[in-house]
């Protein structure tokens, strides 16, 4: 695990105390109650879909810089600490690709565990609103919405990428995971599906 000095919230000396099953490093002192659980991240990706002469298409980024450099796959990103990951995939969209999109649904997510690290990958479903995709000539060196079939012939088309658009593309917008604005604000979302049937309900 990775290890820190000082208490981010009050710059206190961290101690090493068992906690949960395992020794943790924490803040001694009690108002604080600061416990470092380790580092992680979220990323998202934005799957946005756009018909073309009866074609589904989906919008792709082609990496400009390592890893991974000439590879294409879903834009996207880190969400930022400060942000909600309904802004930080759009945001994505629109530096990568210059297309404007609105967050419909998650269609799925990754957990992978990379070294002292642990990342959430969540993959998105986004409604095309405006835009033509064009590279930000710095993380990009090409952008393009292509075909399932195109696809098929391009070179270094990521595996999750395709995962995300496959699932997209097989199930109905807003069958997955949408925000319930009943629960949630400007710091934080709550996420749930929307399609349930009632015959399912227990009391």
């Amino acid at each position: 695990m990775p290890r820190i000095s000082y208490c981010p919230r009050c710059a206190t000396q961290l101690v090493v105390r068992h906690d949960g099953g395992r020794d943790r490093q924490a803040c001694p002192d009690r108002d604080c109650g600061f416990v470092f659980f380790g580092d992680f991240s979220i990323g998202c990706a934005g799957v946005v879909l756009r018909e073309d002469g009866g074609v589904t298409r989906a919008l792709l980024i082609q990496r400009g810089q390592p890893p991974y450099a000439g590879s294409w796959q879903l834009p996207g990103g880190y969400a930022e600490h400060d942000e909600l990951l309904t802004t930080a995939v759009e945001r994505e969209v629109r530096e990568e690709a210059a297309v404007e999109a609105r967050f419909r649904d998650v269609v799925g997510f990754r957990h992978m565990i990379v070294g002292p690290s642990t990342n959430i990958y969540v993959v998105c479903r986004l409604d095309y609103v405006s835009g033509e995709p064009a590279s930000d000539g710095d993380e990009t060196a090409a952008a393009g919405f292509y075909s399932f079939d195109e696809m098929e012939s391009m070179e270094g088309v990521q595996g999750i990428s395709r995962w995300g658009i496959r699932h997209a593309l097989e199930s109905h917008p807003g069958s997955g995971l949408s925000v319930d604005d009943n629960g949630s604000d400007n710091r934080w979302q709550m996420f749930g599906l929307t399609d349930v049937d009632p015959r399912h309900w227990r009391g």
